[in-house]
C-alpha cells in the first residue's frame, strides 16, 4: 500500500502511514488512555492514604478531602504520560513552545467560540428537553458549594494541562501520524468524550454529556493543530472549567 500526502499540523507534507503502522497508532492510543488510568487510580489510592495518615484530610476539612483525590487522579495521568514518551522516546509527539502574541489571540478567539459552542448547544438541549449528565465533581460542589471553588486550582494546575498533555498531546499525536491531520482531530475527540462516561453521575442524559465533551475536544484539537502549541487548548480547557465552577459556585449560594 503507497503512503498518500497529507499535512500536519505546522503545514508540513507528511506520509499517512500503512495500515501495520496505524493499527500501531490506534493500539498505542488506546493503551496510553488504559494506562492513564490505571496508574491514576493506583497514584490516587496510595496518595488518599498517606494524606489522611499525615491528618492533612479527613472529617474537619470535607472541601479539601473532596478535591485532594481528584489533584492525585491527573497527576496520575501526568506520570503516566511521561513514562509513555520516556519509554518511547516519542517526546515530539507534543508540541509545546512559549506563547506568542499569535497564540494568545487563537487562546482568547478560541474560547470566546468555545464559551459560545456550548452555551449555544446546552439551550439546544433544554428546548428538546434533554438535561446532560453530572460529572461527579459538580456532585460534590453541590453538597458543599465551596469545593466549586476549590476546583478552580486543580482545574488550573492538573485538570487542564494532564487532560490535553494525554488527548491533545500524545493521542492526538499519534493519530496525526499514522491518519493524517482531520482524522487525528476527530479521534481524539471521540476519545476524550468516551472517557468522560465513567465520571458521570445522576440521571441526566450520559449521551448529551459525551457529545458535549466530544464537541468540547473537535475544538481543542483544532486549535492545537492551528496553533501548534499545547499551551492555547490547555488554557482554553482551563478558562472554560473555571467559568463553569465560578458559575456554579454563583448559582449554588444565591449569587445567581
Amino acid at each position: 500500500m503507497e503512503a498518500s500526502g497529507v499535512t500536519d499540523g505546522d503545514g508540513d507534507s507528511v506520509e499517512a502511514a500503512d495500515r501495520r503502522d496505524r493499527l500501531d497508532a490506534l493500539t498505542h492510543a488506546l493503551v496510553v488512555v488504559l494506562l492513564a488510568f490505571v496508574v491514576a487510580a493506583v497514584v490516587q489510592s496510595l496518595g488518599v492514604a498517606l494524606f489522611e495518615a499525615l491528618g492533612l484530610i479527613g472529617e474537619g476539612s470535607t472541601a479539601l478531602a473532596s478535591v485532594v483525590p481528584t489533584a492525585l487522579h491527573f497527576v496520575g495521568f501526568f506520570v503516566a504520560v511521561v513514562a509513555y514518551l520516556a519509554w518511547r522516546d516519542a517526546y515530539s509527539l507534543v508540541r509545546i513552545g512559549w506563547p506568542t502574541a499569535r497564540d494568545v489571540r487563537w487562546t482568547l478567539f478560541g474560547f470566546a467560540g468555545l464559551v459560545a459552542v456550548l452555551v449555544g448547544l446546552d439551550a439546544l438541549l433544554s428546548v428538546v428537553g434533554v438535561a446532560p449528565a453530572d460529572n461527579v465533581s459538580v456532585e460534590l460542589g453541590r453538597e458543599n458549594p465551596s469545593v466549586f471553588l476549590y476546583f478552580i486550582p486543580i482545574v488550573l494546575l492538573f485538570n487542564a494541562p494532564a487532560e490535553e498533555l494525554l488527548f491533545r498531546g500524545v493521542v492526538q499525536g499519534l493519530f496525526r501520524r499514522a491518519y493524517g491531520v482531520g482524522p487525528a482531530v476527530v479521534a481524539a475527540a471521540l476519545v476524550f468524550g468516551l472517557v468522560h462516561y465513567v465520571a458521570l453521575v445522576g440521571t441526566g442524559s450520559r449521551l448529551a454529556y459525551v457529545a458535549i465533551a466530544f464537541l468540547s475536544g473537535l475544538i481543542l484539537g483544532v486549535l492545537y493543530e492551528y496553533t501548534s502549541n499545547l499551551l492555547v487548548p490547555i488554557a482554553v480547557h482551563a478558562c472554560w472549567n473555571t467559568l463553569v465552577y465560578l458559575s456554579l459556585y454563583a448559582t449554588a449560594t444565591g449569587l445567581l
